[in-house]
């Protein structure tokens, strides 16, 4: 599905939302050729998870059977499950070797109109590879900030889900700042949050990325905080909270999870960060952020009111031109805002 197909799924959920209540336990949608069309939302169900879902249906890019253990499970058991299948993998050195993190980036994040340059996560600017290091060029951004539970020690300091390109001035304006919707009345408020970063914003502890990168980001944040549970003498538990006077480098924890939450429902998966997810699954680490493949998979593990899918199709195939539906049957109670 390309981006005109996306965006014709985001203006039909737009113009479908209501604030009638359907019979609970139940919704349908068609797909038929390039739109998918909402006909009833079950209550408290986010109408943007319908829309990951659908997206999800359509763009089956794991092997078969990758995460049959996680299927039909929510909470504590999804996140035991998520973990399960995507830990254990191929490390890939932070620096030195013609496999390192800098070679890997320079393909992941390669711009797509100019093989010579990386797109860079804040600035959004095209940089030539080459300027990796330079004065006036580029370095390696950690987005879960490498102070909070990496600590410069492998696996998770070179895990290249939780890395991007980012101009170096950029990167050191950044900091240590979790992710936030940045505080207009703090004293420290900054728009644009660098001189180089015109679409990006900051206040006294927190950086608000561009709009088109948030839910790249959020969902990146979601791998992290699953991938890594302290389980293992070199791997700290991450852990996403709310509690931001709490993120510090003795706490390992990151944020703002509410904030992180409503990127990832506003901003859905495309095409770029899909094609970066099979990448680093077949040409590095040999894993995949399933927060990209499954993006409903988010509420269902990160937000306790989520409603528990118990009946879905495993499988949809749609010729353009033709049409079809199917049922998805979850609990949960509450009007559709």
């Amino acid at each position: 599905m390309g981006s005109a197909r996306q965006q014709a799924i985001r203006e039909a959920l737009e113009d479908h939302k209501r604030p009638a209540r359907p019979k609970q336990g139940g919704t349908l949608l068609s797909i038929s050729g390039d739109a998918v069309v909402i006909r009833a939302m079950f209550p408290r169900f986010s109408a943007a998870l319908l829309l990951f879902f659908a997206l999800g249906l359509l763009h089956a890019a794991p092997p078969p059977g990758h995460y049959d253990s996680a299927q039909g499970k929510s909470g504590q058991a999804l996140r035991l499950a998520l973990h399960d299948i995507i830990r254990d993998h191929r490390v890939i050195p932070y620096s030195g070797g013609a496999t390192d993190v800098t070679a890997a980036l320079k393909v992941l994040d390669q711009d797509p109109d100019n093989t010579n340059n990386v797109i860079l996560i804040y600035t959004r600017r095209s940089d030539p590879k080459i300027k990796f290091a330079a004065a006036d060029g580029w370095n390696r951004e950690h987005l879960w900030c490498n102070s909070y539970g990496l600590d410069s020690i492998e696996p998770a300091f070179s895990d290249l889900f939780n890395l991007r390109p980012e101009d170096a001035n950029v990167n050191s304006a950044r900091g240590n700042k979790f992710f936030d919707t940045s505080d207009a009345s703090d004293r420290n408020y900054s728009d644009p949050a660098n001189p180089e970063a015109l679409l990006a914003t900051t206040d006294t502890d927190s950086w608000e990325p561009p709009e088109s990168i948030k839910g790249a980001i959020a969902r990146s944040m979601f791998y992290m905080d699953v991938r890594y549970e302290g389980g293992r003498a070199n791997e700290q538990d991450l852990k996403l909270s709310d509690a931001t006077s709490a993120i510090t480098s003795s706490t390992n924890l990151m944020g703002r999870l509410q904030t992180l939450l409503e990127w990832h429902q506003t901003h859905p998966v495309d095409e770029t960060e899909r094609l970066r997810n099979d990448l680093i699954f077949q040409n590095y680490q040999g894993n995949r952020n399933p927060f990209i493949d499954h993006p409903e998979w988010v509420v269902l593990l990160f937000n306790s009111d989520a409603p528990v899918i118990t009946s879905q199709p495993q499988s949809l195939v749609v010729d353009p031109g033709e049409a079809a539906t199917f049922t998805v049957v979850a609990s949960g109670a509450g009007p559709l805002s």
